[in-house]
Parts: structure tokens; C-alpha cells; sequence
């Protein structure tokens, strides 16, 4: 049995693309900035246009998810009512606030849904608008025509959100749009160490406009995408030549990753060639580990022992 050290894994590497990443947040903050010099994107490249779609956040809920919460809480809300329960009881019993538990039975259910998707922490409106700002001053202010853009981009808000919008451009009362934000280390870490075929449209654009800003992250980009084929193809024999070229040219921390095979070279080239690993074994000592966790403070050694044997692997 020939494991892969510890090093020799993709999560030493992108430990190393990490703290590259980190090292050069200053290149990215740089292409981060606005630049009023910019020309407005040509109708003609939807490609580019599409790109100043902000993907949703984290942190909003889809749609249905969304509408079938609101729809809960209406449901709660009257149940409780019905059954002679005044406002108070019902905001503590809910966790809501009075004004919403009144909201809720006054208001009309479809209303209540209309005005979830627009009142929103992250509205839809807000990842169009600098899409919206990019087509108005090219010369695109036709109100009816940017709402059917922007729906068939993704938007499900209602027009009236579109129109006031737009309004405000016209009047020059629009705030602007804040700075790109700046991915983190990690996040570009993932995109780096990811397949490209796994990334999304808008996270491909994001990592080449990085790339492009960071020579030293576009070189550990390289470095990591030829090491990970070397692992996933077992070319063991392409390890010298990838060596060789992280120690010239790549950024420091990959250096010190790309040094730190060399303390035992024959393993680690042995564990990207053979077919055999430790991958069965070690997988024998997280279950053991689990079962360990979840009898912590309950469970004698003996149990133990006969969770351990009775449980199949």
C-alpha cells in the first residue's frame, strides 16, 4: 500500500493558492475600483452585458422557498385568530411582531406575497441595477424595453420597482453603485482549484477578470489545474516537469508547497502513479471516529467494541 502524503493532496495546494490569494489582495482591490473613464457597453455584446448581473446572495431565499414561508406564517397567523387569539398571544406565541401579526390579518394574502419579493433585504431590483445603468447610458431609456430585458435575465420583480428606477435615472438622483466587491481568498481559492466545466458563467467571468488583474494567482491558477489532472489521470511521471516549473515561476507560497514534496519525493510520486491507496483504511478510521462522536459521555468501551463490530462498514 502506497498512501499520498499529506502534502502531496490538493488541500496542501490550495492552502498555498489561499495564502497567494491573500498576498495579493491588493491587486484586486485596484481592479476593483470604479473607472468613470469606462464606455458604455455596446447592446451588441449581451455577453458583457450579462456579466453586470449580480448573482443572487447567499442570503436570499428562492422564490418558492421564500412564498411558501409567507404563506406559513398567514396560515398560523388565522389558525390561531380562529381560535380566539388576540395579537399579543399570537406575535409571542409566533415570534413576529405585533405590526406583522396585524398585517397579516388584515391584509390580503396576494398582497402580502407581491410585496414579499420586492420588500426583501437583497430585492431582485438590486442585481439589475447596474445593468440597467450600463444600457440607460448607452442610450437604451425606453422603460417598457428594460423591463423585458431584465425579465428574461432572471428578474421576477413587479414593473412599478423598474419604472421608479428608471425615473430616478432620468432625474440623476439614482445612488451609485458601490465598488465590485472583492471576493475572498477562499472563494477565489475554490474557483481556482475547481474544474471549469463546475463553474457557473458569472463565476468563470469573475475568475478571469482576477486572473487577468493577478499574474501570480493566473500562474497558481495553471500550477494547480496541471497538478490536479496529473492526480485525477495518475501521471506521476508529469511531477518532475510540474516541479520544475512551480519552483521557477510560481508564486511563493506554491514554491513552498511544490519544496515541501521534495522531503519524500518517491512517495508521493508513487501515490500519483499506483492504483493502490490508504483511502480504505482511513475510511474505516472516520467511522470509527463518528461512532466515537456521537457516544461520547454515554457508551462504556465495551459498547464501544460492539458498536464498532455490529455496525457494517
Amino acid at each position: 500500500m502506497n498512501p499520498t502524503p499529506h502534502p502531496a493532496t490538493r488541500t496542501s495546494l490550495a492552502r498555498a493558492v489561499e495564502r497567494t490569494a491573500l498576498q495579493h489582495r491588493a491587486c484586486l482591490r485596484k481592479d476593483a475600483e470604479p473607472n468613470e473613464t469606462d464606455q458604455p457597453l455596446e447592446p451588441s455584446d449581451p455577453g458583457a452585458l450579462a456579466a453586470l448581473i449580480r448573482p443572487p446572495e447567499p442570503s436570499d431565499p428562492p422564490d418558492g422557498q421564500l412564498l411558501a414561508r409567507v404563506r406559513q406564517w398567514h396560515t398560523d397567523i388565522h389558525q390561531l385568530r380562529e381560535r380566539g387569539w388576540t395579537i399579543s398571544p399570537i406575535a409571542d406565541r409566533l415570534g413576529r411582531d405585533r405590526k406583522t401579526v396585524r398585517h397579516y390579518l388584515t391584509t390580503d394574502l396576494d398582497q402580502i406575497l407581491a410585496s414579499a419579493r420586492e420588500r426583501r433585504p437583497n430585492g431582485h431590483i438590486n442585481r439589475f441595477k447596474p445593468y440597467l445603468q450600463q444600457r440607460f447610458r448607452g442610450g437604451a431609456t425606453n422603460t417598457a424595453a428594460l423591463f423585458r430585458e431584465i425579465r428574461e435575465r432572471g428578474y421576477r420583480g413587479s414593473r412599478v420597482v423598474v419604472t421608479k428606477y428608471i425615473a430616478t435615472l432620468r432625474a440623476g438622483t439614482a445612488v451609485p453603485e458601490p465598488p465590485r466587491p472583492i471576493p475572498s481568498p477562499r472563494g477565489i481559492t475554490t474557483w481556482i482549484m475547481r474544474r471549469p466545466d463546475a463553474l457557473t458563467d458569472s463565476q468563470r467571468h469573475q475568475l478571469n477578470q482576477i486572473l487577468g488583474a493577478c499574474p501570480d494567482l493566473a500562474t497558481a491558477h495553471d500550477l494547480a489545474q496541471e497538478f490536479s489532472a496529473i492526480i485525477r489521470e495518475r501521471r506521476g511521471h508529469d511531477l518532475t516537469h510540474w516541479m520544475t516549473r512551480a519552483l521557477d515561476q510560481g508564486p511563493q507560497p506554491v514554491q513552498g508547497f511544490a519544496a515541501f514534496l521534495q522531503n519524500d519525493w518517491d512517495a508521493v510520486v508513487n501515490g500519483l502513479t499506483l492504483p493502490w491507496s490508504s483511502g480504505a483504511v482511513e475510511g474505516q478510521v472516520t467511522r470509527i471516529k463518528l461512532i466515537k462522536h456521537r457516544s461520547y459521555g454515554r457508551a462504556s468501551f465495551g459498547l464501544l467494541r460492539t458498536f464498532v463490530l455490529a455496525q457494517p462498514p
